[in-house]
C-alpha cells in the first residue's frame, strides 16, 4: 500500500536531508535526530508537534465528550501548574550536565508536548484567562528558544570543522552526506562507533573547497 508520508520522507531525505533533520548532517549532532522510513529526521520536531496536537485535540474533544471530567474543573493557576511539572524534566535535562539517552530525551519531549498543551486548555475554554494564560505560554517559549539559539555549536565540540560552522560538511543541502553511525541511541559523548564513519566525513570534506584538512590526531580524537 502507498504511504504518501513514507515517499516525501524519503524523497525530502534523499535529496534535501537538512530539511528534515534540522541540524547538521552528522555524528555530533545524530542525538538531536531519530530514525524515521530510513532517513533522519528532527527528534524535537517528530515528537513534539504531533504530540502536543493529539493531546489538545483529545481535551478539546474530551470537553465536548465528559464536560465533567475533574481536569476540566481545576482551576487555571492549577491547569498551570500541572503543565509546569510536565515542562520541568525538560527543563531539569537541558541543565544536566549529564548526558541523556534517546528514550530520555523523547520521553522529555512528549512531557513538553503535553504540558504544553495543558497549558492551551485555559486559551480554549476560558477567554478571561486568555491572556495571562498566553503570556505565560509565549513566556516559556521566548526563553527556550533562545536558550536553543545560544548553545547551537555547543555539539560541535571536538569537530575538526567547529571553526567553519555553518560552512562546515555538515550544513550541505545536496543530500550526498549520510551520518557516519546510527546514532539514534547514542550519547554526545560517544559520536562515533563506525569503523569507516571518519572516512565518509574526511571524503566528504575534502569534496568541499574551503573544509580544514583533517590530521592523524584529528582522526585519533574523533575515535
Amino acid at each position: 500500500m502507498f504511504n504518501p508520508l513514507r515517499a516525501l520522507i524519503e524523497r525530502l531525505g534523499e535529496n534535501e536531508p537538512l530539511l528534515l533533520s534540522h541540524h547538521p548532517v552528522c555524528e555530533y549532532f545524530a542525538h538531536h535526530t531519530v530514525e524515521l522510513y530510513g532517513q533522519r529526521v528532527c527528534m524535537g520536531c517528530v515528537v513534539v508537534y504531533p504530540t502536543a496536537f493529539l493531546t489538545l485535540l483529545a481535551l478539546v474533544v474530551g470537553r465536548v465528550i465528559v464536560p465533567d471530567l475533574p481536569l476540566y474543573g481545576l482551576q487555571t493557576t492549577a491547569l498551570i501548574g500541572v503543565s509546569i511539572g510536565l515542562i520541568t524534566p525538560l527543563v531539569a535535562g537541558k541543565l544536566s550536565p549529564v548526558s541523556l539517552s534517546a528514550r530520555q530525551r523523547i520521553i522529555g519531549k512528549a512531557l513538553l508536548a503535553v504540558g504544553l498543551a495543558v497549558l492551551a486548555v485555559p486559551i480554549v475554554f476560558r477567554p478571561t484567562d486568555r491572556i495571562v494564560t498566553a503570556a505565560l505560554f509565549v513566556g516559556f517559549l521566548v526563553p527556550y528558544v533562545c536558550y536553543k539559539a545560544l548553545t547551537v555549536r555547543d555539539d560541535c565540540e571536538g569537530c575538526p570543522e567547529a571553526d567553519a560552522f555553518p560552512n562546515c560538511t555538515g550544513m550541505t543541502f545536496d543530500g550526498t552526506y549520510r551520518y557516519a553511525t546510527d546514532e539514534s541511541t547514542a550519547e554526545r559523548d560517544q559520536p562515533s562507533q563506525c569503523p569507516n564513519g571518519w572516512e565518509d566525513v574526511e571524503s566528504r570534506a575534502m569534496a568541499s573547497p574551503g573544509s580544514p584538512p583533517h590530521t592523524e590526531g584529528d582522526r585519533d580524537h574523533h575515535r
